[in-house]
């Protein structure tokens, strides 16, 4: 019986320390904070493009055909937040990666065989939206977070000469964990984040929108 009594004690001492963590390192109203991290982007499908010509006849007749895919890549990413109630949030973030567009060109009525096409893209994030926490499925430590939000995308070809702009929507979650809290200082308290994103982009130069998923890790420091 006091086996039981000691093992009742112990899980009810960790669920208290869980949520006072919680809280201590939720930040609260009026708190700036600002964080740093990198992740991954995934690539993007374009499907394939054939080029045909009409013959006097009114046929088609196939030059070749085209499939291209843009590559995933390293990202990197600054955010900057601001904590509305202690649920909710306003954040802005910056993004940068290099993705590489692969275009493989085959079926050439004059070639034969194939061969792939590589360019290198530079592409800029800028974006914003909501942070809703989710602090009632806090389990070990961890606060789940829902995201979502919209944003500007800029993209510059290999060349420098092709300049591409548009939107993207995001909707997305994740996670955050204390790493420490104070009631005095400048930084009040640290975290670690963890992102899951889905992010849909619409180019100018695209005929149809894209989807792209991301995740990354960062780390927060709340002022």
């Amino acid at each position: 019986m006091n086996r039981r009594r000691m093992i009742c004690v112990a899980l009810f001492a960790a669920i208290v320390a869980v949520r006072v963590e919680a809280q201590t390192t939720s930040p609260a109203p009026g708190r700036l904070q600002v964080s740093v991290g990198a992740g991954w982007l995934g690539g993007a499908e374009f499907g394939e493009q054939p080029a045909d010509l009409r013959t006097a006849s009114s046929s088609a007749y196939r030059l070749f055909q085209s499939d291209t895919h843009l590559g995933g890549t390293g990202l990197f990413e600054a955010r900057v937040g601001f904590a509305l109630t202690k649920r909710y949030a306003i954040e802005g973030r910056a993004a940068i990666a290099s993705p590489e567009l692969q275009t493989t060109v085959s079926s050439d009525a004059e070639a034969s065989g194939s061969f792939t096409a590589v360019e290198g893209i530079d592409q800029y994030i800028f974006d914003g939206g909501v942070l809703v926490r989710l602090d009632e499925w806090q389990a070990f430590g961890l606060t789940p977070f829902a995201i979502g939000g919209v944003g500007y995308v800029r993209q510059l070809h290999e060349d420098r000469q092709l300049v591409e702009t548009g939107h993207l929507f995001y909707v997305g979650g994740g996670v955050m964990r204390g790493l420490f809290a104070r009631s005095q200082g400048f930084i009040r308290s640290g975290s670690i984040r963890a992102d899951l994103r889905l992010n849909v982009l619409s180019l100018e130069l695209e005929d149809d929108s894209r989807p792209q998923g991301s995740v990354s890790a960062s780390l927060v420091l709340t002022f």
